[in-house]
C-alpha cells in the first residue's frame, strides 16, 4: 500500500454522468491487481472528510499510470471534477483490498455490471484477455450514455449485451447470459452494480456448478480495516446457515456470491 500526491494527466467526463481520471502512480499501478480499489482524499475540503473508495477502471500498459472512472453524485465527486485539473495533484492511497481471481484453466467467463460498477471490470477483462481467456460482457446502465467501457470491450473483441432501463431488451441483462449457458461453457462468472443482478448471477453459477464473484459497493473511509465503517454481514458458509461479519476493505470487495448474496 503506497499513500502518493500523484499527477493527475487528465481528468475529464467520459460519458453521460461518468468522469475519467488519470493519474500517474507507478506503485501503486505496478502492484495493482484486477478488482482492486485505491482511495482519494479531496484536497482542501472538509465536505467530504474522510476519502472516497474508487475502482481502478485501467492501467497503462507500462505500468506506470492508473484510471478511475467516476459518476458525480454528490459535493465529494463534484469537487474532483474541479480540484484535480490536469495538471494537478491526486492525494491517493492503494491499492487496497482483495481483488477478483480467474481460474488457471479457465477458457471463458462473463462479466456483468451495471452502471458505475461496470468501472470494476476492464482492469479483470484485460488480464483475461492477456491470458488467453475469452470474455462475454453483460452491461446494463439506466440509458445507453451511461454504460462506461464500450470501448474497452470492443477493443478486445468480446460479445456484449446491453441492457438499459429506457429501452430494456430483457427484463435483466442476465436474462441474456442465461439464453447462452446451454450452449456455451463458461468458467466462471464475474458481478459488479446491482444486487439484483448479483442474485441471479449467483443462482445461475450455482446451478452451472461454476465459481461467481462480486466486487462489493461500500463506503469505505479508511481503506484497510481500521475504522470499521463498511462492516457487511456475510454468510460464513455455503448453507447460509452461520453469519458474519467482515470488513469491505479488508476481507473484500471482492467476495465470492454465495458469501454476500442471501436468496
Amino acid at each position: 500500500m503506497h499513500q502518493l500526491n500523484a499527477a493527475v494527466i487528465a481528468n475529464a467526463p467520459l460519458t453521460g454522468d461518468y468522469w475519467l481520471i488519470d493519474i500517474e502512480a507507478p506503485a501503486i499501478a505496478r502492484e495493482l491487481r484486477p478488482g482492486q480499489f485505491v482511495n482519494i482524499r479531496i484536497a482542501g475540503s472538509l465536505a467530504p472528510f474522510l476519502r472516497r473508495p474508487f475502482s481502478v477502471y485501467r492501467v497503462s500498459q507500462d505500468r506506470s499510470r492508473l484510471q478511475v472512472a467516476y459518476k458525480v453524485l454528490g459535493e465529494g465527486t463534484r469537487l474532483m471534477t474541479t480540484t484535480m485539473p490536469t495538471g494537478g495533484r491526486c492525494d491517493v492511497i492503494g491499492p487496497l483490498g482483495r481483488g477478483f481471481s480467474l481460474p488457471t484453466a479457465a477458457k471463458r467467463i462473463a462479466v456483468i455490471g451495471r452502471g458505475i460498477g461496470i468501472a470494476a471490470l476492464p482492469t479483470l477483462v484485460d488480464e483475461a484477455v492477456a491470458r488467453g481467456v475469452e470474455v462475454y460482457a453483460f452491461l446494463s446502465a439506466r440509458n445507453a450514455p451511461n454504460i462506461v467501457a464500450l470501448d474497452i470491450f470492443a477493443e478486445h473483441g468480446c460479445p456484449t449485451k446491453i441492457h438499459t432501463d429506457d429501452a430494456p431488451s430483457a427484463a435483466v441483462v442476465t436474462d441474456h447470459l442465461a439464453a447462452m449457458v446451454d450452449r456455451l461453457d463458461f468458467d466462471a462468472f464475474y458481478v459488479c452494480g446491482s444486487n439484483r443482478l448479483a442474485r441471479a448471477t449467483h443462482v445461475l453459477a450455482t446451478r452451472l456448478g461454476i465459481p461467481s464473484e462480486i466486487a462489493m459497493e461500500q463506503h469505505m473511509a479508511c481503506g484497510f480495516g481500521d475504522c470499521h465503517g463498511c462492516v457487511i454481514e456475510v454468510n460464513a458458509d455455503r448453507s447460509g446457515a452461520e453469519k458474519a461479519f467482515r470488513e469491505v476493505c479488508h476481507h473484500g470487495p471482492v467476495f465470492e456470491t454465495w458469501e454476500v448474496v442471501h436468496v
